[in-house]
């Protein structure tokens, strides 16, 4: 990342407003975001948007309506490479704000219809040909229709923070999602990247990918990557001043290198289940006896097995070892397992081997180290408890109105943690004060004119020492839950290694990690799993 200069900080949009959170913490410099106006115009989100100088952006999905009428076809001119858009006699194309540079949103279709002209019959409409043949039922689709947003006002505000030597952050795909993969981005940050170049500013582009572990849980790892910046080509710059149409290629161009660079500093796979089914297959190619990788580690080897399964994904012999993987995942859930606490009690079987004394002492451990951190993070947990199931609920409400309003997210993850963080930030204050008030009303009630001094002092002292030490306190309970709560689960697992279905999944985990290794050693060049990393070398894989 720059020290100084004008920056564009480009990054992948995994998780709402905690991304901006995350890349203002790893990123030293101050960050004005571009942040959708509806998200600007909200309480508490766009109070904190505000107060770090963010830019708001009208996008076209949030002044979107449903168009009068119903579309009845959508005819294909492959001689002029347009459509025709043919409505009912209800459609009124022409008196709506329907004009070139809209786009259309249908339910007989996936995606978008970008409108290429103005309309001049109510029913009939110019739009560019749809990527596959669009079959509308008889009766017709109902549709939406998203207005061409004159962003000028936008561009002038970011060309001004950059030309101060400021850092613009922009998530390109234009809306948080919780797919396994890039989304197409979105062609404004050319706009703005070529725009200040073109006026001798000499801005450069850092494409920022943020991975999480479990991205709608609290405290789950996330890796933020930087890229390598860049500038924009000169030649790209000289055809952006040019114009006549010239612009909008040298915009493509650029779009394209954007994206090649954010696929470098990303995890892409085709979807949520592939990208689960291939984190699997990481983890038993991961040697048992390391706990857990570092995050740079981490994202090292899920980019060299999706980068693997991408090259190789229609061969038979990768099918047939993610179909047999699948299905052991599924075999799991069926049994309330998970992989990765078989994991666990292969490493400490290995780390103890046979030895049913050592092992029971493994279990031993963590128990007492549940009945030492239990107490101690209990008081803090009932303090908290309210605080987190509002927050909960309130994330819960906001998924699932996410998900209804969306067609690219997958169960709208991305949304629960972002929301649980906010209402957090709501209700945390507001029951901290509750609970001072609480204190200060004892202290009131329990100490009288005749106590000594001393003990009158408590009156104030009471709930002042509570609210200095309650957030202290709050945050070392957390850290013991997580403790006991790890200890507990390890314990457990451990100690329930010989029952039900487990002795069976252990051995068809061991027959399955012995078959993904041997498939990665003979098809991806990889003999050691930390050897390439540890020698500080490209962790590309190769197809033999």
């Amino acid at each position: 990342m720059p020290t100084h200069g004008p920056v564009i900080l480009v990054g992948n949009h995994a998780n709402q407003f905690v991304d901006a959170m995350n890349l203002i913490g790893a990123t030293k410099r101050p960050i004005s975001f571009l942040i959708a106006k509806k998200s600007y115009d909200r309480r508490y989100i766009g109070d904190v948007a505000k107060a770090i100088g963010a830019v708001p952006v009208i996008r076209p999905q949030d002044v979107a309506f449903v168009g009068q009428g119903k579309i009845l076809s959508v005819e294909v001119d492959e001689e002029s490479g347009t459509a025709k858009v043919v409505g009912d006699s209800d459609c009124k194309f022409t008196q709506i704000d329907l004009k070139r540079g809209a786009k259309i949103r249908g339910e007989a279709w996936e995606g978008e219809l970008y409108v290429k002209a103005d309309p001049t019959s109510d029913n009939e409409l110019v739009v560019a040909k749809p990527p596959e043949p669009i079959n509308i039922k008889e009766g017709g689709c109902t549709y939406k229709v998203l207005p061409k947003v004159d962003q000028k006002k936008v561009f002038e505000e970011v060309i001004n923070v950059l030309s101060k030597n400021g850092v613009i952050g922009i998530f390109p795909e234009g809306g948080s999602h919780d797919q396994g993969h890039l989304l197409p981005l979105k062609a404004g940050v050319t706009f703005m990247a070529l725009g200040a170049a073109s006026q001798g500013t000499p801005v450069k582009i850092v494409p920022c990918g943020l991975t999480y572990l479990n991205a709608h849980k609290f405290r789950s790892m996330a890796v933020v990557q930087y890229g390598d910046p860049f500038e924009c080509p000169g030649r790209l710059v000289e055809m952006y001043k040019r114009g006549n149409g010239e612009d909008k290629a040298a915009c493509g161009e650029l779009l394209e290198m954007i994206t090649t660079r954010l696929k470098e500093v990303t995890v892409n796979t085709p979807d949520y289940k592939t990208n689960k089914i291939l984190q699997t297959v990481r983890r038993m190619y991961q040697p048992d006896h390391i706990k857990q990788l570092s995050g740079v580690e981490f994202m090292a080897y899920s980019k060299k097995f999706t980068i693997g399964f991408e090259k190789q994904q229609n061969t038979p012999q990768i099918q047939s070892l993610l179909k047999e993987v699948e299905s052991y995942m599924s075999d799991l859930a069926s049994h309330n397992l998970k992989d990765k606490t078989l994991k666990l009690i292969f490493r400490v079987q290995m780390t103890y081997g046979s030895s049913g004394l050592l092992i029971w002492g493994y279990v031993l451990t963590h128990l007492a180290i549940v009945l030492v951190s239990l107490p101690l993070s209990v008081p803090g947990i009932i303090l908290n408890l309210p605080i987190a199931y509002l927050s909960r609920s309130r994330a819960l409400k906001q998924q699932a109105v996410a998900l209804a309003n969306s067609k690219v997210k997958v169960g709208a993850y991305d949304v629960v943690a972002s929301e649980m963080v906010k209402w957090a930030g709501v209700f945390m204050p507001a029951f901290y004060l509750l609970y001072v008030a609480c204190a200060a009303a004892a202290a009131a009630a329990l100490v009288e004119d005749g106590h000594p001094k001393g003990v009158r002092m408590l009156e104030w002292l009471a709930p002042l020492g509570l609210a200095v030490l309650l957030p202290v306190f709050s945050y070392y309970s957390v850290r013991l839950a997580d403790v006991w709560y790890f200890s507990l689960v390890k314990a457990r697992a451990v100690a329930l290694r010989g029952r039900g279905e487990t002795p069976r999944l252990l051995e068809r985990r061991k027959a399955l990690q012995s078959k993904v290794r041997r498939y990665v050693e003979i098809h991806m060049r990889e003999k050691t799993f930390k050897g390439a990393y540890a020698r500080g070398e490209d962790v590309e894989l190769d197809r033999e």
